[in-house]
């Protein structure tokens, strides 16, 4: 058998047929970009410092019993072990077969070891962390050499917020690839994360719904987390049925269903604001004896955090490969004590790359408090960065406000849109910033604070400061560290990334694909409003129109018809050549409706009149195409 302690030299030889998947071939450029600083031989924590962490992770571990007992049942004949590693990729626990047990250790797969893909170049635990999805890495996927004997599947375990909390990884031996584990892997760490929703504190209630009464009950039913009727929790099924991503939180659940939410126990028939109609009802949640506590430089401090003022991680947009490359040193500046800036235009995705950063960084168990400078009335801004004491003005509260830059302690403050803060205030943040202490309006004491600072802004602030609308001195002390967002007009890839963001964003689902005409007015549009105006785009396709829909431009909206027009008049209808695959289509007649016959002729060419492989291209059943080609 191969050595376990092999040399650790960079592989790039694919296993798979189907070649390396993106995130793959990502990781790799990434650990390129630093293989001189990958550890070779990791020490594990010290037993203390181990127990410190299981600790920190009581509630986690104490959740996920019931799914690492089962799959360490299942596996352990199969010559596999379970892991969980928490959010910096820490392993927790290890459990399942004696004899690959110790092969395991040889490479460091044990608990109190990092597998951060920093750590350990591209593997399963590493990669799901910065992806922020299920990875399978087998064999000499691996990056390093020694870690090639390991075939690894691995999914990433979320809070109700949405940050990324564990992962959960499945990791035999490379010599037998077992298909099944990384499905195995994905539906545990789902059950986890959903229970992680239903053991929140008692006095939320729990907002349960599917489209069909079986789900009700089932690992696929979305839940919403509620305080009275603010949403302060979900999961992905939630998000995925609502059509919408984490910006829902903080919102008013009413703003979600057409007639309001129900208060009743038992199931009733409710209709979303999108249109689909389905079964819900409420309960309280279970009582939630333990709390992950925070590490770090977030444990120094003990002043309680708002979660409402916390920001969501989980399946945020995925970072283009370009932000990947940034990353990893924002996060080396970050940890180092370093204020960080992010430059770009609106909706170049300023907020979801400070997010990730949280994530990555060694605050990620403290907040994440956002701040839109520019959102704020200028009476109302100093109040609510330093907060108050009660009475401090007419209309406080009588028990006064934290404010902020207090909630944002032990964790991550992220001042956007900082070009818009006003004169004044910059001059309070900045001795705010550089004493490390908050004094609250109408109060003489200062508290001091402890956080990591993220600033962005969209705004030419060097034309701020020569006009004198923005403080120097304020500037140097945010920009330690600046990075500048591309826009999406930019994107290398810009046709593949439109079709694989259709796809996350529930188009595999519903089957539907983007046409070469519509793909060619998407690509030529200039995109004003990046990633934002593009997700809009998207989610509006796949909310109005019918699943199967070959997505043509006349469905787009105007704007972006009037300036392909021109370009796009004579070209065919045929189906993207990176157009979601479906794998398992059914019989829908109507889905053929959607579809002209230009569009299948073509389809059929390109697949050398292979109707199977068409079928499977136009996203239909077989027998559908061979019905139709019998009747045309």
């Amino acid at each position: 058998m191969t050595s376990l302690t092999s040399t650790a030299v960079p592989a790039h030889i694919p296993l798979h047929n189907a070649g390396p998947s993106p995130a793959l071939q990502q990781s790799w450029q990434r650990c390129q970009d630093m293989v001189s600083e990958l550890h070779t031989d990791p020490s594990p924590l010290l037993a203390s410092e181990l127990n410190n962490r299981r600790e920190q992770y009581a509630h986690l571990l104490k959740v996920a019993q019931p799914e690492l007992k089962t799959l360490t049942t299942l596996v352990s004949s199969a010559r596999s072990v379970v892991l969980l590693a928490d959010a910096s990729g820490v392993i927790l626990h290890q459990a399942g077969n004696t004899d690959f047990l110790r092969k395991a250790e040889e490479v460091a797969l044990q608990p109190g070891v990092s597998w951060a893909e920093s750590l350990r170049g591209t593997n399963a635990i590493g990669t799901a962390l910065l992806a922020g999805a299920p990875v399978r890495v087998h064999g000499k996927e691996h990056f390093l050499e020694k870690n090639q004997v390991l075939s690894c599947h691995a999914a990433p375990i979320f809070s109700p917020r949405g940050d990324m909390v564990g992962v959960l990884d499945i990791s035999s031996e490379a010599s037998v690839l077992h298909d099944y584990a990384l499905g195995l892997a994905q539906m545990c760490a789902k059950k986890i994360s959903n229970r992680l929703l239903e053991t929140a504190p008692e006095n939320l209630r729990q907002f349960v719904f599917q489209r069909k009464l079986p789900l009700l009950d089932s690992d696929e039913r979305a839940i919403i987390l509620l305080d009275d009727e603010r949403i302060v929790g979900a999961n992905s099924a939630a998000l995925h049925l609502l059509g919408t991503d984490w910006s829902l939180l903080d919102t008013s659940i009413n703003y979600w269903l057409e007639n309001g939410a129900t208060a009743s126990n038992h199931t009733n028939q409710l209709r979303l604001r999108n249109g689909q109609a389905v079964l819900g009802r409420m309960r309280q949640s279970s009582p939630r004896p333990h709390t992950i506590q925070p590490t770090s430089a977030s444990k120094i401090h003990t002043t309680a955090t708002t979660p409402a003022t916390q920001v969501p991680q989980h399946t945020l947009p995925p970072l283009t490969s370009v932000a990947l490359t940034q990353l990893p040193k924002s996060v080396n500046a970050l940890n180092g004590g370093l204020a960080v800036m992010l430059l770009g235009e609106t909706g170049a995705g300023k907020e979801i790359f400070s997010r990730h950063l949280h994530q990555h960084s060694q605050w990620r168990d403290g907040p994440f408090v956002a701040i839109n400078c520019a959102a704020l009335p200028e009476s109302l801004i100093e109040s609510e960065l330093f907060g108050y004491e009660g009475g401090a003005f007419t209309g406080a509260k009588r028990e006064g406000s934290k404010g902020r830059l207090r909630e944002a302690d032990g964790g991550i403050l992220f001042l956007d849109e900082i070009g818009d803060m006003p004169l004044l205030l910059q001059t309070r943040l900045l001795r705010a910033l550089q004493e490390r202490e908050v004094q609250p309006l109408g109060s003489d004491k200062r508290i001091p604070v402890n956080f990591a600072l993220i600033s962005a802004s969209n705004r030419d602030l060097d034309s701020m400061m020569a006009d004198g609308t923005f403080r120097n001195d304020l500037y140097y002390r945010l920009q330690d560290y600046k990075i500048r967002l591309h826009s999406l007009r930019e994107h290398p890839q810009l046709r593949q990334f439109l079709c694989a963001e259709l796809k996350r964003l529930g188009g595999q689902e519903r089957g539907m694909t983007l046409s070469d005409q519509a793909l060619n007015a998407l690509s030529s549009w200039h995109w004003p409003g990046n990633y934002r105006e593009m997700h809009s785009v998207l989610r509006t396709l796949l909310c109005l129109l019918p699943p199967g829909s070959l997505v043509l431009p006349h469905d787009l909206p105007p704007e972006i018809q009037a300036r392909s027009q021109a370009a796009t008049t004579d070209m065919p209808n045929t189906v993207a050549p990176v157009a979601i695959n479906h794998t398992n289509p059914v019989s829908h007649p109507h889905k053929l409706r959607t579809l002209n016959q230009h569009a299948i002729v073509q389809t059929l060419a390109a697949c050398g009149n292979n109707v199977s492989q068409a079928a499977r291209q136009l996203g239909i059943h077989r027998s559908t195409l061979y019905r139709y080609l019998a009747q045309n």
